[in-house]
């Protein structure tokens, strides 16, 4: 009964995620579109701009973290970008669109994986693009 009922609640608060995911798209349309097919790879990893709220959604239920309840997609000073490689999820990146820095760059569970190096530095290598389309 205890597993029925849990399953219960898992499958209605996903349905609840989903609908705030829609009701919030068109603010995250409107604070984000000019970053909107920012994409960079060194040849292994690839690195894009997450662009819309289900894509924040999607990002922390396979990642297992909070960048979909922590409403990162609502911050107006940050930009998160996914880092894959062979099309599998490996880190979720945190910009701030102040500094112009990696605020913070996580794996599954917010750990940091044997790439995250390599990371941070092709997102530093891409920054001033981020820049340009943040004055655009």
């Amino acid at each position: 009964y205890q597993a029925k009922s849990r399953a219960m609640k898992e499958r209605e608060n996903i349905i609840k995620k989903r609908k705030e995911a829609i009701e919030a798209e068109q603010e995250y349309k409107q604070l984000k579109a000019k970053f909107f097919g920012i994409e960079f790879t060194d040849g292994i990893i690839r690195i894009h701009v997450l662009e819309s709220v289900q894509e924040h959604l999607e990002e922390g239920t396979a990642m297992h973290h909070c960048v979909y309840d922590a409403r990162y997609y609502s911050k107006p000073q940050s930009l998160i970008f996914s880092a894959t490689k062979d099309g599998e999820r490996i880190e979720t990146i945190e910009v701030s669109l102040e500094t112009m820095k990696v605020v913070q760059s996580r794996g599954v569970c917010n750990k940091n994986t044997e790439y995250h190096e390599q990371i941070l530095a092709l997102m530093q290598k891409n920054m001033r693009m981020i820049a340009q389309r943040a004055t655009a």
